[in-house]
């Protein structure tokens, strides 16, 4: 069953339950009412009954015949008449003729209901149950109600009691009812539209939830465009959201895998062709002398160096990224580590003809892993020194600082003066070989996997790195490390 049928009739069977019991309510309560409006009637027929009574002419000596004289008085209102002695024993029953009747059974003469308005003569109201066990009301009033029996034919002590048949409950009562067809036709109403109303309200539901069904579909059988309208209830929306997000990484990871492989054969393919041509000019004697054998064997070597920088970056740069490497946490002086890494690019910067300048701060301690950290310093100052051109200069600084929420951590800033970064580079300059432009570059050497590791050692370090440039105006990168401890 789909997820829309489901919701259908989830709604549907609670509305329909509800109303069934609405329903079921309302009969009962208004068959009490029709039990009373009954009870109303009769105990307004009750006086006349007795009038009749008291008035019929001439003595009557057999109470059969009276009883036949007062059921015609009530053969258009549906009732029977019972004569009683003053105990309530029924003594003779109108319609005696026509079943076994109820005489020789005692009713209550004790009890008048308070819902009903009953005139003053009636003077007892209550049920009884016939052999056949059915419902009667009554009401019932004595024969000296106005006073002296007129004639010997009604005794003062007797009593006159008009009952009407009920059905066994109130729903059944009330069914008897001109409010039954209403009734009926206003539940049946009501639970089509509960059933229309649920239609819609599951499709509504149903509809959000389809659309990112048939998107998250679509994505998997590479359709990485797909996105999912912002519709439907809030938490509908939420989950739209969520999952437009997601398609998103997903399209990136998807364009960043295909750079990768694309940029990976392209970092492979030109030392490869460079080893194997020199390889095969040594091969088939094309190179004999031994100057021109040395310098093959040295561009081979060469390649062969940048080839393992490559695999080892790649290594690196994977085991980062999954976790698999494992931080030598210790007590970290960062301005050691920072003074270390400008002493090993000496030698290169002044080649280069690139001043670097560095003011040591003082105890800048923090719980890190320092070969990664030195690591990180590394890979920045190599390329801060490859962009910046002869007569620049790298500046590197570094100070206490408190992080986002709060917490304490060291900010180090390396910043050149050299070519800068072009605006539309900026998003992708952390990403695994994407290389601005190798040609600005002082040896073109790179790999395009430095600033990669860079910030996925800080991100181990649950740190930030950010960068700032400007075409023609330099770099500035900036790393912001905690300077205590952190969850593992």
């Amino acid at each position: 069953m789909t997820l829309r049928a489901r919701l259908f009739a989830s709604h549907t069977i609670v509305a329909i339950i509800s109303l069934i019991v609405l329903s079921t309510a309302a009969l009962i309560l208004l068959g009490d009412v029709q039990r009373n409006l009954r009870l109303q009637a009769l105990s307004n027929l009750a006086p006349n009954i007795v009038r009749v009574a008291r008035n019929l002419p001439g003595p009557i000596d057999n109470r059969e015949i009276l009883m036949e004289r007062l059921s015609r008085a009530t053969k258009d209102r549906n009732a029977r008449v019972l004569l009683l002695d003053p105990k309530g024993v029924v003594l003779q029953d109108s319609v005696l003729a026509r079943d076994a009747g109820v005489i020789g059974l005692k009713l209550d003469l004790t009890n008048v209901p308070a819902l009903i308005t009953v005139p003053t003569e009636v003077e007892a109201a209550g049920e009884f149950r016939d052999p056949q066990r059915r419902r009667w009301i009554f009401v019932a009033m004595p024969t000296d109600a106005f006073g002296s029996a007129a004639g010997p034919q009604l005794p003062a002590s007797y009593w006159i009691a008009i009952a009407t048949q009920l059905r066994s409950g109130p729903i059944l009562n009330v069914l008897e009812s001109e409010l039954a067809l209403p009734i009926l036709q206003g539940t049946l109403i009501s639970m089509l539209l509960a059933g229309v109303i649920a239609a819609i309200v599951a499709r509504g539901i149903a509809r959000p939830i389809l659309h990112v069904s048939a998107a998250a579909a679509a994505i998997a059988r590479g359709e990485y465009s797909q996105r999912v309208p912002l519709k439907g209830p809030l938490e509908m929306q939420v989950l739209a959201t969520d999952f437009n997000v997601m398609a998103d990484r997903v399209l990136l990871a998807q364009r960043m895998e295909r750079d990768l492989l694309a940029n990976v054969s392209h970092e492979l393919k030109t030392p490869l062709t460079s080893i194997r041509g020199f390889a095969q000019a040594i091969t088939d004697g094309a190179t004999t002398d031994s100057p021109m054998v040395q310098h093959a064997a040295a561009i081979i070597l060469e390649e062969a160096d940048r080839l393992g920088r490559l695999v080892n970056g790649l290594l690196d740069s994977a085991r980062l990224e999954t976790g698999d490497v494992r931080m030598t946490m210790s007590t970290v002086d960062l301005g050691a580590v920072l003074q270390d890494c400008i002493r090993n690019f000496d030698p290169s910067a002044i080649e280069a003809g690139v001043a670097i300048s560095f003011a040591r701060p003082p105890n800048l301690t923090l719980n890190a892993d320092g070969d990664r950290l030195a690591q990180m310093f590394t890979n920045l100052l190599d390329n801060a020194l490859k962009h910046t051109p002869r007569g620049g200069a790298v500046q590197i600084s570094a100070s206490a600082e408190a992080g986002p929420t709060g917490s304490p951590g060291i900010a180090a800033v390396v910043q050149d003066n050299g070519y800068g970064i072009p605006a539309a580079d900026l998003p992708r300059i952390f990403d695994r070989f994407y290389q601005v432009d190798k040609s600005r570059t002082v040896d073109g050497s790179g790999t395009g996997l430095g600033l990669a590791i860079c910030k996925q050692i800080v991100q181990a370090h649950h740190g930030a790195i950010s960068v700032n440039s400007e075409t023609g105006q330099g770099t500035v990168f900036r790393v912001w490390l905690p300077s205590g401890l952190f969850p593992k």
